[in-house]
């Protein structure tokens, strides 16, 4: 979406490109954001000129016309024309994109004009009038949700019937829930509970052709822009502009069930650290419900989005075989961003070069220190005096091969919970696991291991928000490390564990019989002392109890141990 100003002479200054944020973002706002700083584009006075603009941009494209007149009555309305402001606004109440439209600060000088009045409550209850009708219609999904998962449920207790632990492991690895699943359905509305504090919805689309018989994988889309999702939705919204059409496109015709979470201000996969567990649950949640790949489940998302994916790769991996996003700022919001946990699986990244959010010298700079460290992190240059917003609003083949490139990538990953080498380092026990390892006490009075070193990128490049083409004389690094954090460094071999641990007071291994055999003795040393050394039995009440939670069949822990560090 393009608007173009003129200044007084009617010498066209330049265009702005509203990439900042994804399109729905900006249309939601009901105006550019941050306007007030377009002051070197336009004239804070030339409110006509940016009316006329708008109009001009509505007629240039007619589908985008009614948000065009949402932007003309926000202009009238900051140059204090009341008569086109309600004209406008008008326009946009009698439209179909009146339930989307937010009218902003700019009208509440208007707030005790009759007419004004009279055209919100028009607009209330219009919103009012959908939101029920979307409820209603919603009802099905809940109902189906919950037989679904009475079904699981029932399967869950047939498996506690089984005698031996052996037969149970192999019952969970081989087994799935029966149910059947109505066809024709492209998208199955879902809702999950947080922590049991707030109810929150999420879209599912399933692929083409789906068959309740066969395992698909999975991908998790991340959208964009959670500080402008103030509320929480009653029903989820399949409108694929939300999270962007070539990410629903993709994962259509690459045969994926497609997962689409929705976060608010509070709640989300970024800060605060309330909503991190949302993108877990939900996922869990799917597992429950939908016949999974559990090898084959992947999370991606653009700009905060982008940086959501990134997060789950540094803090809680376990549920997924790769990573990926598009417009990504890597670091952790809420905490140390311990960027040698990649180690564990992959990141693929596609950076733009006119991006505000995160410049393409700090990607490259990441990229460097991903090869320095042995990481699988691939970085894909966009040039071209690409933004921020251009690879979720552009429909073009180019942004089209990129998103095919990407799914590639994710398709091409299988999760192996496994493996024989792990390195995990958290700042809170909560996010202390990563596959079979689980740091379950800190101790950051130790002295600290002198391979625990924090590592780190300058970033230089930084470009203004409405204005990238312009850049920052700024260096900031790319992660920050609020807190002391714990590390430990892992590996197994048959029935014999090293580990290496700095910082940490007490761990916990879990077991499989993919890793190791039950009937033999198992040793672990930990920091060159062996802390045990005697065999193991296969526990039934942890492998119910992990299957009720995950829904898991491939990551199935036969035992664990919770071991002090000495």
């Amino acid at each position: 979406m393009i608007n173009c100003f003129t200044n007084w002479s009617g010498r066209l200054l330049m265009l702005i490109v509203w990439a900042s944020l994804p399109a729905w973002v900006c249309r939601a706002q009901s105006r550019v954001p941050a306007l007030d700083s377009m002051g070197a584009n336009m004239a804070r006075e030339n409110w006509k000129a940016a009316i006329h603009w708008a109009l001009k941009a509505g007629e240039a494209i007619p589908s985008e016309k009614y948000w065009r007149y949402l932007n003309a009555a926000d202009f009238a309305s900051r140059d204090r024309n009341k008569e086109l402001a309600l004209h406008y606004a008008a326009l946009v109440a009698d439209s179909d994109i009146a339930v989307k439209a937010r009218f902003g600060e700019s009208f509440a000088w208007l707030k005790d004009d009759p007419q004004w009045q009279q055209l919100t409550r028009k607009i209330a209850d219009r919103k009012e009038a959908e939101r029920q009708a979307k409820i209603k219609s919603a009802r099905v999904f809940r109902d189906e949700q919950k037989a679904m998962q009475a079904q699981t449920d029932a399967f869950a207790e047939s498996l506690s019937q089984i005698g031996s632990a052996e037969a149970l492991y192999k019952a969970i690895r081989q087994g799935r829930p029966p149910r059947q699943y109505p066809r024709g359905r492209n998208f199955v509305y879902g809702w999950t509970n947080l922590d049991g504090k707030i109810e929150l919805p999420y879209l599912v689309q399933l692929p083409p052709g789906f068959d309740g018989s066969k395992a698909y994988p999975v991908v998790v889309v991340l959208h964009g822009a959670v500080a402008y999702q103030p509320e929480t939705r009653d029903v989820p919204d399949s409108v694929d502009t939300f999270f962007g059409r070539f990410f629903m496109r993709m994962a259509s015709e690459s045969g994926f069930i497609a997962v689409f979470p929705y976060g608010t201000k509070t709640y989300n996969w970024m800060m605060p650290e309330d909503g991190f567990g949302l993108v877990p649950e939900v996922l869990r949640q799917v597992k429950r419900l939908f016949p999974v790949d559990d090898s084959r489940v992947y999370i991606t998302g653009h700009s905060n989005g982008a940086t959501g994916a990134f997060s789950y790769l540094m803090k809680q991996p376990s549920l997924f075989a790769g990573f990926s996003g598009i417009n990504n700022r890597p670091q952790v919001r809420t905490g140390g961003t311990f960027f040698r946990n990649a180690l564990n699986r992959s990141f693929y990244n596609v950076a733009t070069d006119y991006d505000y959010y995160f410049p393409l010298e700090g990607h490259q700079g990441v990229t460097r220190l991903a090869t320095q460290l042995g990481i699988n992190w691939q970085n894909r240059e966009i040039l071209g005096k690409r933004t921020h917003g251009f690879l979720i609003n552009d429909q073009s083949d180019e942004s089209l091969q990129v998103y095919t490139q990407l799914f590639a990538d994710m398709a091409s990953k299988k999760r192996n919970p496994f493996r024989e080498r792990l390195y995990w380092e958290c700042e809170d026990t909560q996010n202390g696991r990563c596959d079979w390892l689980e740091i379950t006490r800190l101790d950051t009075l130790a002295n600290a291991q002198s391979w625990q070193t924090p590592v780190n990128v300058p970033v230089t490049g930084w470009r203004k928000v409405m204005n990238p083409a312009e850049l920052i004389d700024s260096t900031s690094n790319a992660f920050q490390f609020p807190r002391r954090s714990g590390a430990v460094q892992a590996t197994y071999a048959g029935n014999r564990f090293e580990l290496t641990t700095s910082w940490v007071g007490k761990v916990k291994l879990f077991l499989s019989p993919e890793m190791i055999d039950f009937a033999k003795p198992l040793q672990v040393r930990i920091n060159g002392k062996q802390v045990f050394a005697s065999r193991v039995e296969m526990d039934k009440a942890l492998m119910l109890s992990s299957y009720r939670r995950e829904s898991d069949h491939q990551a199935v822990w036969a035992a664990s141990l919770e071991l002090a560090v000495p």
